[in-house]
């Protein structure tokens, strides 16, 4: 766990991109946006009814700008995209501050008024496992942090697992026609990675299927960058992966390809608000400070039960050593009452059955301060009377219990012979 909060805290830029994780470059490897995403940008904070210059297809729509809401935050904007003036969209953001890795899950969707085409923006998603012999868990199930344990999952799986097929659940004849790599995807962020992209690799994959009768072509993109590699106490390492940059581009009755500009500009202008993800930030923070409280204690824990089991076993070896010299002295006593036992009298063979019985029991013989004689068990070495009834029983030679009890105490002492 350790090796956990020690990542989560490593996680905040990650984090935050997991907020602008969208990006579009068409299955046309030939295709990109960086000079329209860029225009974009600055056009939106200049004027939100103007489109960028160089992106013909959509030079004369007018825009306004859709605020996605944190409703846990007390309606606070997280996000806003722009969106054509008739188009309507909507949006989910979900908290779970349990979960240090990925305590927010966003989707937003914008649709055109017809129904015909739009765009979907999907939040991040981490994969965890541990080393061969030592992990263990079902496969594809979020953990308590947030993360999916999935041991060594690949790019197109993941696609196809945890985004396609929870979103389109419900599509008739779904099916993946084909995917290839999209090594320049993080290259369309510059405002998200200004001084270099990340290392990775991008996919996009294309799928078919029929939505109220019509057929649909939709485009699902993201990117994995290296599996990064923690060690995990006491002795096994865990690896993470990450699924960034997802979201599609869809179209009904192959209309797709006409509308991929207009796709692209709404999927790249998604802002993040600053107070929003400083409010996120604190949250996080608070959450792994509480993780790391949580393992301290643990810790502490570990150790206590470490010092008490010391303490329990020189205890248990103290008793066994009384045990073996009290069997030593049985056996004595036992080997000289045969050498003995036809000519002892009766009194000798008093003493000598008393002694086996207190052998048998494992007590003792031993008289309080008003001459009263009590069988007491040898499994401590000091025991203290009040006179009239009450004993305290210690291996401690410094105890003394008029310390802390009323009455008179006094240290028993083997009776007199």
């Amino acid at each position: 766990m350790t090796g956990k909060a020690n990542q989560a805290r490593q996680l905040s830029c990650s984090l935050a991109i997991c907020i602008l994780c969208v990006a579009v470059s068409g299955c046309d490897s030939r295709r990109t946006y960086s000079a329209s995403k860029t225009d974009a940008a600055k056009s939106m904070a200049a004027n939100v009814n103007q489109a960028p210059a160089n992106a013909a297809p959509t030079a004369k729509i007018k825009f306004r700008l859709y605020n996605a809401v944190d409703q846990q935050l007390g309606g606070m904007t997280a996000n806003r995209i722009a969106i054509p003036e008739d188009w309507k969209a909507t949006s989910r953001l979900e908290w779970n501050i349990d979960h240090l890795y990925l305590p927010t899950h966003m989707h937003i969707r914008a649709e055109a008024p017809d129904g015909g085409s739009w765009v979907d923006i999907f939040g991040m998603e981490m994969f965890c496992w541990l080393d061969r012999a030592h992990d263990q868990g079902q496969w594809g199930v979020r953990d308590r942090l947030g993360s999916i344990h999935h041991p060594n999952v690949s790019l197109p799986e993941a696609m196809v697992r945890y985004v396609i097929v929870p979103n389109r659940r419900n599509a008739r004849n779904l099916r993946v026609l084909g995917y290839r790599p999209v090594n320049n995807l993080p290259k369309t962020f510059s405002h998200i990675f200004p001084n270099s992209a990340p290392r990775g690799e991008g996919i996009c994959m294309r799928v078919q299927y029929e939505l109220d009768g019509s057929p649909v072509d939709e485009e699902f993109y993201g990117f994995m960058p290296p599996k990064e590699t923690v060690r995990y106490p006491p002795a096994s390492m865990e690896y993470h992966s990450y699924l960034w940059l997802t979201h599609s581009l869809g179209a009904k009755a192959g209309k797709l390809e006409s509308m991929r500009s207009l796709l692209g500009f709404i999927a790249t202008s998604l802002e993040v608000n600053p107070a929003w993800q400083q409010r996120h930030t604190q949250i996080r923070q608070a959450g792994l400070r509480r993780e790391s409280q949580n393992q301290a204690q643990q810790m502490a824990g570990i150790k206590r039960a470490g010092q008490i089991g010391a303490q329990v076993h020189a205890s248990n070896e103290a008793f066994l050593k009384r045990t073996d010299a009290s069997l030593a002295q049985s056996r004595a006593q036992q080997n000289a009452a045969r050498s003995s036992y036809s000519d002892g009298s009766s009194e000798e063979f008093a003493k000598r059955a008393d002694s086996f019985d207190q052998y048998v029991r494992g007590t003792e013989h031993m008289q309080d301060q008003n001459g009263n004689v009590s069988d007491l068990y040898t499994d401590y070495n000091y025991h203290w009377a009040d006179g009239f009834g009450k004993f305290v029983h210690t291996d401690d030679p410094n105890l003394d219990p008029n310390k802390f009890l009323n009455g008179n105490y006094q240290q028993m002492t083997p009776p007199r012979k």
